[in-house]
């Protein structure tokens, strides 16, 4: 017989924090290999076009956005952090064994490799998203031992950045093993991501194992209205930064092929702009996510950055990485008050609700996320028939964090307007709530 539910959500101990930064690295290990490396093995053992492969992965994010809002369907109101945690196990697994199979497509007749690798990908996106929306809601469900919600997300986008870092370099890898060796290199990084992926996964599930007791719904303390209308603004910020920012990181080697002729410059900006997403949040887990404030500077910042880097008349390998540390910890500290701020809104909700809450932001992530792609197609494409292509690649690059910067300061401005005109605060009294989650 199950205990009774707790008054509280579950108080969970340092090492839980510690499974959950290395799930959410291998998690994320397979998100990045999945993007970049099946473009690679569309273009190189498929035979398809770079924009053609481009779109393929775009349709794959509009299938996991949707994959993961039916995942969050089938969710209990009832569950457990055990079940939560066998479930982004369950569905972590799955995804690493089906991305490991894409792989070994070149060892297969010509003819039947298209097929084999869309049919591969459905299951993969399949599985990833119930692992994705398992281990996401988990940000709302506990009590997390540094900083709460503010803390944990933190500690997952450091996670991601450095999953980013090191699948960039394994790119590398691929691309200087040359075409008889590079199906090889790509078949035996993507069994280790699908490694590491599947360890950390179990990890995470075997340290939550023995929380076994319903997860109850704690009392609102933000009137209903008031919630829906907060719930929007991470929403629509997080849309904002993978429809925008992506442009930034995608066309820098195409900038540094067609100015600078070297990759050096665009290794040293990428890696910048990584760091800097992780050097900000143990800085981002302390500041209050209640108040516009954050996204007033940081969207400021990342606008000025922005500016600048497109107005400089020469490219600087210093200076440039400068410009995109800088970026990266005002994207850095933005996306860490979205997921702080969302988990910190939904903690009164069931289990079953927040899930679906997790699964909506994670699907407008996404959906931007292709829509960002498509883009990045066009401004290649009109950059491409252009004189002095590598000044309006420039611009291309700086439109996504100059653009993203003023969009969250008019959604910040367009918050604080509506939060007048109602006669609200503009900080929602969520207070107690954090008191509660962390």
């Amino acid at each position: 017989m199950s205990s009774p539910p707790h008054a509280l959500p579950t108080a969970l101990p340092p090492a839980a924090l510690l499974a959950y930064a290395a799930a959410h690295f291998g998690k994320s290990l397979l998100w990045f290999t999945g993007e970049l490396l099946l473009i690679f093995a569309l273009t190189e053992h498929v035979g398809l076009s770079a924009v053609a492969a481009g779109f393929s992965v775009a349709g794959g994010l509009v299938v996991s956005a949707m994959m993961g809002l039916i995942a969050a369907q089938r969710w209990r109101a009832d569950t457990n952090l055990a079940r939560v945690g066998r479930t982004q196990w369950q569905g972590i697994a799955l995804a690493a064994v089906t991305l490991s199979l894409v792989f070994v497509t070149p060892l297969l007749p010509p003819a039947a490799r298209l097929i084999s690798v869309l049919l591969l990908s459905l299951p993969f996106r399949a599985a990833y998203a119930v692992g994705d929306v398992a281990q996401n809601t988990l940000l709302g469900l506990a009590r997390w031992p540094w900083r709460g919600a503010r803390g944990v997300s933190a500690v997952r986008l450091i996670g991601s950045g450095l999953a980013a870092l090191l699948v960039s370099a394994a790119i590398g890898l691929v691309l200087k093993a040359g075409d008889h060796n590079a199906a090889s290199t790509a078949l035996l990084i993507v069994a280790l991501v699908s490694s590491i992926a599947l360890l950390s996964a179990w990890w995470l599930r075997q340290t939550l194992q023995l929380h076994v007791h319903p997860i109850a719904e704690v009392s609102a303390l933000i009137p209903a209205a008031q919630w829906q209308r907060a719930e929007l603004l991470p929403l629509a910020v997080l849309a904002t930064l993978t429809l925008a920012l992506p442009t930034f990181t995608k066309l820098a080697p195409y900038l540094a092929q067609s100015q600078l002729g070297a990759a050096g410059w665009s290794s040293a900006v990428l890696i910048s702009y990584a760091m800097g997403t992780m050097l900000v949040q143990p800085l981002a887990a302390r500041w209050p996510t209640a108040t516009l404030g954050r996204l007033v500077s940081c969207g400021a910042a990342l606008s000025l950055s922005g500016l600048v880097f497109a107005i400089a008349t020469t490219r600087s390998t210093l200076w440039d990485a400068v410009l995109a540390c800088a970026m990266g910890m005002a994207a850095g500290s933005i996306n860490q008050w979205v997921w702080a701020r969302h988990a910190e809104l939904v903690t009164t909700q069931t289990a079953a609700q927040q899930a679906r809450g997790f699964a909506v932001l994670t699907a407008s992530a996404q959906l931007a996320l292709a829509a960002g792609s498509a883009l990045i197609g066009l401004l290649l494409s009109a950059c491409s028939h252009r004189v002095g292509a590598h000044h309006h690649l420039t611009w291309a690059m700086a439109l996504g964090p100059i653009v993203c910067g003023t969009l969250c300061l008019l959604i910040a401005c367009a918050a604080h307007g509506a939060a007048v005109f109602s006669g609200r605060s503009t900080t929602v009294p969520t207070r107690d709530l954090r008191n509660v989650i962390d």
